[in-house]
């Protein structure tokens, strides 16, 4: 078998070297902030038939061959690691889940999981453990480590939510840069720029600067090897596929080789299957953020769709055939030729504990039914200051001054869909798409009455997905890599929806529309006078 990253040809169960244990060096540690090429992906390619309304997808039935073959998907978020086994038909085989203290920026934290998730998915499948044919993982997006040639970790990590690198991400913004995408603290190569000039003891130490996904998956292969999704955040060159010149020479020195998602990047070593309970040549292939992960999993198509997560926030990403560039945007790139242009709005979900404590939503959702579509206007920002569909740090949200809770909860469902709306028109604005249907995930998507508002307000057809986690959406990278040959066929056999939900247009949503855009617009010309 051959190594992307090295192009050697090997045996698969001598695979290269064998890496260590990761361990914890604890010397000057970065302290935690204490505050807070092939065919396109095309509607032609792809889709063979629609998504019908209702319940089941447009799968094809599992063969028994499809169902011989597990992939297994891990997923390495903010409080745990999640792994899933789905079969190439999209069935899960076997899941499981290892917690960590949330937040924790310990890797050996990380590794601990990997190892628990690995070997209880290993007893789950017991005797059919032989039946994997690849492995792929997914992490948060924008987090640092920093670690030497043997891959031990130097410090503890830098998270993606730690402000510290501010005036670094400004710095790199304001040097004109190509990248569709707008430099923040949440971006890897501002941390990097950080510890350059703020622990220079750390960054001698320091030969491998890496993403969370590309350092586990240097402990399970010996390759120092990143994806194209996690490399985004640290400036990687998406069109021209290289690492920019303008990044600082002993920066760039620090960074590994990039490729494609679902690209076969090593196998299993003989020692490190042993810890992981999982066969020895095991191929491992490049995985993604959660976010393109979980876009993956989302099952979206077309270009023009959108795959939207409603949960605490709101978080959008688009299928496009091109890079989408605009302030609060940013592009990443899929195999095949498409991009996932997008954004995230700091409204959500997270309005019903914030102003309904105490409330049933199911209870509230099922009431308030009847006053959809409704004259009440609310903007549902808990927070000060919002990213997308507009940047305002200033911005407050509004409730509707109706005294009833009913009607101020109906405003609120009502609100988040506009906010979703808004966000759309922006984002077909900048890609050139139009009238996508939305593949919908996040808690908010189990109600019944609040999808179909989204789907009136919205004027889009809306699909509830099957599976969305990123963990799932690491399967089918494994898949794409080992049995499909590609990620659109990956994708087509294996996600599904559970339901979908038709528009039916209602003058009242419009009417109100119009007035909350008005609101919205109303109130940012008074904050900036």
């Amino acid at each position: 078998r051959r190594s992307p990253a090295k192009g050697v040809w090997v045996n698969s169960s001598s695979w290269v070297r064998i890496p260590p244990s990761p361990l914890f060096l604890g010397r000057d540690p970065v302290l935690p902030c204490i505050s807070g090429g092939v065919a396109e992906w095309s509607n032609a390619l792809v889709l063979k038939t629609s998504v019908p309304s209702g319940t089941g997808g447009s799968n094809p039935s599992p063969s028994a061959m499809q169902a011989r073959h597990l992939f297994l998907g891990l997923d390495l978020g903010t409080s745990g690691l999640r792994g899933i086994v789905a079969t190439a038909a999209g069935s899960i085989a076997a899941e499981a889940r290892a917690d960590f203290p949330r937040n924790t920026i310990d890797p050996r934290d990380w590794w601990s999981a990997l190892t628990r998730v690995t070997q209880a998915i290993a007893r789950k499948l017991e005797r059919q453990k032989h039946r994997l044919q690849g492995l792929a993982i997914a992490s948060t997006s924008g987090t640092l480590l920093c670690a030497d040639n043997t891959g031990t970790a130097q410090a503890l990590a830098i998270m993606y939510y730690d402000p510290r690198a501010q005036a670094e991400a400004d710095e790199l913004e304001a040097m004109g840069h190509s990248g569709p995408y707008r430099f923040s603290a949440s971006f890897s190569l501002p941390k990097a720029l950080w510890v350059q000039r703020h622990r220079p003891g750390l960054f001698q130490r320091t030969t491998r600067l890496c993403h969370p996904a590309d350092w586990l998956t240097y402990q399970v292969t010996g390759e120092f090897v990143s994806d194209y999704a996690n490399a985004l955040k640290m400036g990687y060159d998406l069109q021209r596929k290289v690492w920019p010149a303008w990044i600082d020479a002993s920066i760039r020195a620090r960074l590994p080789d990039v490729v494609a998602p679902g690209v076969v990047i090593g196998y299993i070593s003989d020692r490190i299957s042993v810890e992981l309970g999982l066969a020895a040549g095991l191929p491992v292939v490049a995985g993604a953020t959660d976010g393109v992960a979980s876009a993956i999993a989302s099952g979206l198509r077309h270009a023009g769709d959108y795959s939207t997560a409603l949960g605490t926030t709101l978080i959008f990403k688009g299928l496009s055939s091109h890079a989408v560039q605009g302030p609060s945007l940013y592009s990443h790139k899929l195999p095949g030729g498409l991009w996932l242009p997008g954004g995230a709005s700091n409204t959500g979900a997270g309005w019903i504990q914030e102003w309904f404590p105490g409330h049933d939503p199911r209870m509230l959702d099922h009431q308030a039914r009847a006053l959809l579509p409704t004259p009440h206007i609310s903007y549902p920002l808990t927070r000060r200051g919002e990213r997308f569909p507009f940047a305002d740090a200033g911005v407050r949200g509004f409730v509707s001054p109706a005294k009833d809770v009913l009607s101020r909860y109906a405003s609120c469902l009502q609100g988040t869909a506009f906010v979703e709306r808004l966000a759309y028109e922006v984002l077909d604005a900048a890609a050139g798409t139009a009238d996508g249907a939305v593949y919908a995930t996040g808690g908010g998507s189990r109600s019944d009455i609040w999808m179909q508002c989204r789907a009136d307000a919205c004027h889009r057809i809306m699909h509830r997905v099957a599976c969305p986690e990123a963990a799932m959406g690491a399967a089918v990278l494994a898949a794409a890599g080992t049995y499909f040959g590609a990620l659109p066929s990956a994708v087509e056999h294996m996600t599904r929806t559970t339901r979908t939900f038709e528009p039916s247009p209602q003058l009242g949503y419009d009417d109100a529309y119009a007035r909350f855009v008005e609101s919205l617009s109303i109130q940012h010309i008074t904050d900036g006078a």
